[in-house]
């Protein structure tokens, strides 16, 4: 059962980017009766009877969230979880159930999922989860695409000029990177100058911020 408590809200369709909303759920009336509610509040909403079909049209690099049911036949809203995080998925979780318990909630949560949401529910409620589920994936599209671009420069670089960036980022200077190296000081200004342009960085410590992204990926 779904209850409206308000009209469409407008900040909902004030977006600065295109957000994909998708439902997945076997039971076709309710999958078109949320829908329907949902266009009310300024989404357009994509539907879905089957997990997998939602694996099969969904991108990974997108954002927007998914409300799921929790329990289907085959495969579940927590497996569905499972699936996304394994394709690199930025798309957020919703998942709304009508057997919800406290263990089920938090091992969902503990997956990646935004919330377990349980019927019946107010689609005021709901829409609220949405929009902090669209902004999880948000930032969660963002910290990859930067963790995509830290692999790309540092991938430029040979191994001899992360040597030298390594050790300037430990704070030796040249003589003593050179002395480690067994290279002339020249040679480490010319590598660290070199790994700096393809960087398209200004200083070494911007070398360290790529390194501490990809550390933390």
């Amino acid at each position: 059962m779904i209850s409206s408590l308000s009209s469409p809200v407008n900040e909902f369709t004030e977006r600065t980017q295109p957000k994909s909303l998708y439902i997945v759920d076997d039971e076709r009336e309710f999958l078109t009766s949320l829908a329907m509610s949902l266009r009310e509040f300024g989404y357009q909403p994509v539907t879905f009877d089957h997990p997998k079909k939602l694996l099969e049209a969904a991108k990974a690099d997108e954002v927007g969230c998914v409300i799921s049911d929790l329990r289907m036949p085959e495969m579940g809203g927590v497996e569905l979880i499972r699936r996304l995080t394994a394709s690199d998925s930025c798309l957020s979780v919703i998942l709304l159930t009508a057997f919800a318990d406290v263990q089920t909630a938090v091992d969902a949560m503990k997956l990646g999922a935004v919330s377990v949401v349980e019927k019946p529910f107010h689609l005021q409620q709901l829409a609220d989860e949405i929009e902090l589920a669209m902004q999880r994936s948000e930032e969660d599209q963002q910290r990859s695409s930067k963790i995509a671009e830290a692999e790309r420069l540092l991938g430029q670089l040979t191994s001899e000029e992360s040597a030298v960036l390594d050790l300037a980022t430990k704070g030796f200077p040249n003589r003593e990177i050179s002395r480690q190296l067994s290279i002339s000081p020249r040679t480490v200004d010319r590598r660290r100058q070199s790994a700096l342009r393809k960087l398209q960085a200004d200083s070494v410590a911007d070398f360290a911020i790529l390194r501490t992204r990809l550390d933390t990926k």
